[in-house]
């Protein structure tokens, strides 16, 4: 979402604290499972140690590519809606001056693409996410593509406060806390994504239904979206959304799900349980070798690592490296793509297969458990992300973000981390995992919100505000849950129902929403039917709104005939 998104740069140990298609027959869910067949360094501003631990709280669930050229934004027409500030205030624009909540309206932002669209079509509205939303309309190819064959109405909204859709002065833009940005949350997002459908809806009278898409952050947008206002969305297409990762769950949020995706997504890349255990081998030898009182040491790291400034702990470095792994991971596409980097650079195709064929390199000279052989590869390894252009001189050591593009919105979703997106799942280390041994620390958790946004978490409102499993299993309908297997956000997300109105899509060789992503020739068979089948249930959703529709028109037909 969701970025989204999504979600956090899983920061084990912050610098200041020490991965056929078989329907399932048998059960009365649907269940769907679809398997595959088969450099030169420029040198950067070294951020505060502040703005890098907010960083590492940034969102997690996508970052997304915006092409040089807006090829599809070209065909559509920019459009703006008038939004209350609060949807759930009653208080006028004056009495918030004197101290109320929720006066006074801003404008959001949103893209139609009519070009398709015929009478008696549906509207396929994109619930955008945290970024620009001609990001989400430039790559969202299930849409674009099958728009034609359902002659649809293209509707891409902007999420408030995120690319152009903001209420804050540039004065508020320099000092986010609580008071700037206290009507940002999912509630009313998902409200003024009802408002549009409202004016929708009265501009093309005769649309038949609303389907909804969302990747990520915009996922679970997506999916809450039909749970929440089951009368505006006929339907919702909800890609990678990790609706389970919040306290309140039953069984309880596995800290540890999001590493150990990762550390699966490296076992299925070429070498097996060699390729993550290398990578551990690497975070111990870093790990162990000194601390933040070793000068020498530190040297030897920023020298290993080609740092552009000095190294401050060994956890700084970790956490640098970590990032990108975890950004590679969610990007394991079968195509070069700048998705997970705003488009500055690209990683190769298959980018996980590139990093373990990287770890695997051995020094003829030294034993590789103890050499620093390790670390020049984990270096090798992550520099495919922090490097992709192929023109950085150094690193940025403790900086997870790759060029500036990407760093545009991460305090809007620290913030909304802080206050009603709070997952906890920064557990790492063990057997379990590729990475260190960290546990999660809410306490730790709650003084950085303090501090960064003066706000305290609510770790169980999102489960509460919108019913975790119990809704899912109970009352959700019109839902189609995809998670890819190379995913690490995939133990996160709805795997398994009961409910034969919710239909899961589980893609073998699948990143990060790349279900939603244009086609290519190079896609797995897993990805080519999960498409398929969602497109299916579309079809379905589409005929069930127009046979409704039809219905209500022959009772009011016999009405007026009496």
């Amino acid at each position: 979402m969701f970025f989204v998104l999504l979600f956090l740069l899983s920061h084990a140990v912050t610098i200041a604290e020490s991965r056929a298609i078989h329907l399932s027959s048998s059960s009365s869910s649907s269940t769907i499972q679809t398997t595959a067949t088969e450099p030169p360094l420029k040198r950067q501003p070294k951020p505060s140690r502040e703005r890098r631990r907010r960083r590492r709280r940034g969102m997690l669930l996508t970052r997304f590519h915006q092409e040089e050229e807006n090829k599809y934004v070209s065909r559509c027409e920019e459009r703006w809606i008038q939004q209350p500030l609060s949807h759930f205030s009653w208080n006028s624009e004056e009495e918030e001056e004197r101290g109320g909540e929720g006066g006074g309206e801003f404008k959001t932002r949103y893209f139609v693409c009519s070009e398709f669209y015929r009478k008696d079509s549906p509207i396929f509205l994109y619930t955008g996410n945290e970024a620009n939303v001609e990001s989400y309309l430039e790559n969202t190819g299930l849409m674009w593509e099958n728009a034609e064959h359902f002659n649809a109405l293209l509707v891409f909204a902007e999420h408030r406060y995120y690319g152009k859709s903001s209420p804050m002065s540039d004065d508020d833009e320099e000092d986010t806390n609580k008071n700037t940005l206290k009507h940002l949350n999912s509630m009313e997002a998902l409200a003024d994504y009802a408002s549009l459908v409202r004016e929708l809806r009265e501009e093309y009278e005769d649309a038949v239904a609303v389907i909804a898409f969302g990747g990520s952050y915009g996922g679970m947008l997506a999916s809450w979206m039909r749970m929440k206002y089951p009368h505006v969305v006929d339907g919702a297409i909800a890609a990678s959304a990790p609706i389970y990762a919040f306290d309140g769950e039953d069984p309880p949020v596995d800290p540890n799900a999001f590493a150990r995706g990762s550390t699966y997504t490296a076992m299925v890349s070429g070498h097996g349980a060699e390729c993550p255990k290398r990578i551990q081998d690497a975070f111990t030898l870093l790990i162990d070798s000194g601390d933040e009182s070793d000068k020498i040491y530190l040297d030897v790291l920023k020298h290993t690592f080609r740092a552009c400034d000095d190294i401050e702990s060994p956890y700084e470095v970790a956490e640098w490296a970590q990032s990108a792994l975890d950004y590679i991971a969610m990007g394991d596409y079968p195509v070069e793509s700048g998705y997970m980097l705003s488009g500055k650079g690209t990683l190769p195709a298959w980018p996980m297969k590139v990093v373990c064929n990287a770890m695997m390199v051995d020094d003829p000279n030294a034993s590789n458990s103890t050499s620093l052989a390790l670390l020049e590869n984990l270096r090798e390894a992550v520099s495919i992300y922090y490097n992709a252009t192929k023109t950085e001189q150094c690193f940025t050591i403790g900086d997870p973000s790759p060029n500036d593009d990407t760093k545009a919105t991460e305090d809007l979703w620290g913030y909304q981390y802080c206050s009603e997106m709070f997952m906890p799942m920064e557990t790492t280390g063990g057997e379990n995992d590729m990475y260190w041994l960290s546990s999660w620390n809410e306490t730790n958790e709650f003084r950085y919100c303090r501090d960064a946004y003066d706000v305290q978490p609510r770790p169980y409102f999102a489960q509460e505000t919108y019913g975790g499993r119990k809704m899912v299993e109970n009352f959700a309908s019109n839902i189609v849950f995809s998670n890819g297997m190379l995913d690490p956000w995939h133990l996160l997300g709805v795997l398994e129902t009961s409910n034969p109105r919710v239909v899961l899509v589980k893609i073998d060789e699948g990143a990060h929403h790349n279900d939603l992503m244009f086609s290519s020739k190079n896609d797995p068979t897993s990805v080519k039917r999960a498409r398929l089948l969602e497109v299916k249930e579309i079809q379905r959703w589409v005929d069930e709104a127009r046979a409704m529709k039809k219905e209500r028109f022959q009772a009011a037909f016999v009405s007026v005939a009496k």
